[in-house]
């Protein structure tokens, strides 16, 4: 058996900012991760991008702490060197879907999010390759080099005096004694006075039986595909915002490599293999706002997993964080529907829960 006074559970970017933030204001904190380095399952197959806030008006946890989120990492990335760009975004609108933008332009005036409004002609005259009638720009949009801030993360946790374990899978949470009780499938015991569940995938697999029977999980997989040739956009180019995510949108990394993604793939079970007849379908979405595209030159890259949550049936569109408590005063928090935003809001997370403590 092994005692701690936190337990976090997930060595993603919000598991990592979570622990390090209880680790700098001097707890006792072991942090497990299943894989074999922190954030290799799922944090590590994402956009990269640093989102401004400007699509969460149904989930104002998310909005709140997209926000928040964003400046507290652009901050964290100029103080520990982690390598970003603010590159910027522009959001475009095909017939028919001007208002739509409008009201995404407006919801961002109301929470003092930079953003400006293009016409048509505008847009093309910085991009004449770009199909829009009207577009709106993010100036504090940008990107991030994911493994340098997971690394960043777990250096800081690791010398605030925290322990991180990986190849630690985690099996049960038991809350029926004084303390939490956490069985790795190893058959170790962990118990702990505070547990943070923050599985990412497996989270919900691990709240306490009594409160994860109202909960179900549907997964959305995103396919992302690299363009084996230069674009002729600086900005990330993103379509309105789609049902179930913000569209196949246009990103960059750190090396200026363009990729595509993600789509919306429904899946039952958790698989990363990316389809490479999907691009017909890709190039279909691009086309729509840039008619230059060529197919031959998209190759499936990589993809992402999304933990998207359902309460009794009804889609949650927001964060979730589920308390449980045994009658001894045992306690476990649940971040549930831990998707995008999440690395971006990742920091803000960590303050948010750290004040739940």
């Amino acid at each position: 058996m092994v005692r701690t006074e936190i337990l976090v559970i997930g060595g993603g970017v919000i598991g990592l900012s979570i622990a390090r933030r209880f680790a700098l204001a001097g707890h006792q904190v072991i942090l497990l991760e299943s894989g074999a380095t922190p954030g290799m399952i799922n944090s590590s197959r994402n956009s990269g991008v640093i989102h401004a806030g400007l699509h969460y008006s149904e989930s104002p946890l998310k909005e709140q702490m997209c926000i928040r989120g964003k400046e507290l990492l652009y901050e964290y990335c100029d103080q520990k060197s982690v390598p970003y760009e603010r590159l910027g975004k522009l959001i475009v609108a095909q017939s028919g879907q001007e208002e739509d933008l409008e009201a995404i332009f407006q919801h961002a005036m109301d929470n003092n999010v930079p953003a400006k409004m293009l016409s048509g002609f505008e847009a093309r005259r910085r991009y004449a390759e770009l199909d829009c009638v009207s577009a709106l720009e993010s100036s504090s949009t940008g990107i991030v080099d994911v493994s340098s801030l997971l690394q960043s993360l777990a250096l800081g946790f690791e010398s605030a005096g925290g322990l991180l374990q990986c190849f630690a899978a985690v099996s049960q949470i038991n809350l029926e004694r004084e303390v939490a009780s956490v069985l790795m499938a190893d058959g170790t015991e962990v118990v702990a006075d505070l547990v943070i569940n923050s599985a990412g995938l497996s989270a919900l697999d691990l709240v306490p039986c009594e409160a994860r029977s109202e909960f179900d999980n549907f997964f959305v997989k995103g396919n992302y595909f690299s363009y084996r040739k230069s674009v002729p956009f600086s900005h990330l180019i993103y379509p309105l915002p789609s049902q179930g995510g913000l569209g196949v949108h246009l990103t960059l990394d750190m090396a200026g490599q363009p990729k595509f993604g993600p789509d919306e793939q429904p899946v039952e079970d958790i698989d990363f293999a990316i389809d490479a007849d999907r691009a017909a379908c890709f190039a279909a979405a691009i086309e729509e706002y840039w008619p230059g595209c060529d197919v031959r030159y998209l190759s499936p890259d990589y993809a992402g997993v999304r933990p998207k949550l359902k309460h009794h049936g009804i889609v949650v569109k927001d964060f979730v964080f589920l308390q449980s408590r045994g009658n001894s005063g045992a306690e476990v928090l649940s971040l549930l529907g831990m998707e995008s935003p999440g690395l971006t809001s990742s920091l803000a997370i960590a303050e948010y829960v750290f004040s739940l403590a």
